[in-house]
């Protein structure tokens, strides 16, 4: 079986979201990149896993496919508004290793930090703002990811509107990495399981983790997942760690290297072993969830 992360971050020296070098060190920005190339290579060696989906800025995006091109492949954001938002689009295409895109709902990015911060949906999102974005990604035949949180729902209508386009919803279609997450998480799964009616759209169960309130290997999140299962199919699922925000805290104070480590610091291997190592689901579902799905919806031979 092969095993393939759907989505994992730049990981960096000494772990901050900032590298932190030796005093008096000099890294030049080229070599700095390629050691977190290597920290993100050695980190899929050491679970066992054989390839993953960077989400990251472009620089590290195209360096992790350059130099692995067999391991990985990237995600890349777009602004949706963007006038040439097409033709980004379609040298995007043509592009080695460059397989999906993804739109964000919320205002996630800025207040994930935030201790009491509220998820908010953009309101552009009902208005059909995104309606480009998705349109464009038919067209160049290139999946999109949803980060919406709680909102992934609210993908419904472009699900409708752009039936060739494949959607994929992050992480259980729920709000997760927060400070201080919402207790009542999952209110919105009956909504995320209405649109396994769309053939077009799939699920990324991602962050598993820092979503379940319990130690590892998180019971508590099954009986949803059996629900996401049920409805989509595990040919229609797919595993993602979320490498990284398992692991940054608060913004206060904020350490050296950037985001000091999470209180409830979750290791990688965690957010693979619960799923590699379950009875709860069979060896076949193991074997589209853990890679088989994310091959089939973004084309990766």
């Amino acid at each position: 079986m092969q095993i393939i992360d759907g989505q994992i971050h730049e990981p960096h020296i000494g772990g901050g979201m900032r590298a932190a070098k030796p005093e008096g060190a000099t890294i030049t920005p080229e070599l700095e990149e390629f050691i977190n190339v290597e920290l993100a290579r050695e980190a899929i060696d050491c679970v066992g896993g054989d390839k993953a989906i960077i989400y990251a800025d472009r620089s590290f995006n195209e360096a992790a496919v350059r130099y692995y091109p067999e391991r990985f492949a990237a995600v890349e954001v777009f602004d949706y508004a963007a006038p040439d938002l097409e033709q980004q689009m379609a040298a995007f295409a043509k592009k080695p290793g460059m397989l999906a895109t993804r739109v964000l709902f919320t205002n996630y990015g800025q207040v994930w930090r935030k201790p009491g911060a509220q998820i908010a949906l953009n309101p552009l999102v009902k208005q059909g703002a995104f309606d480009r974005y998705f349109a464009y990604g038919a067209k160049y035949k290139i999946p999109m990811f949803v980060g919406a949180h709680e909102f992934g729902h609210e993908a419904s209508v472009y699900a409708e509107r752009h039936p060739d386009m494949t959607i994929i919803i992050d992480h259980f279609g729920v709000t997760q990495s927060m400070v201080e997450p919402p207790k009542d998480r999952w209110k919105n799964l009956p909504k995320l399981l209405e649109m396994a009616r769309y053939p077009n759209v799939y699920v990324k169960l991602g962050g598993m983790p820092i979503i379940s309130e319990e130690p590892y290997p998180y019971h508590d999140i099954w009986p949803h997942i059996h629900k996401i299962l049920h409805a989509f199919g595990p040919e229609r699922c797919l595993w993602a760690s979320d490498m990284t925000r398992q692991r940054w805290g608060t913004e206060t104070p904020p350490g050296p290297n950037g985001f000091p480590l999470r209180k409830d610091w979750k290791p990688y291997a965690d957010a693979l072993y619960s799923l590699l190592h379950t009875n709860e689901i069979s060896q076949s579902e193991k074997e589209w969830i853990l890679g088989g799905t994310v091959k089939r919806a973004l084309n990766w031979s």
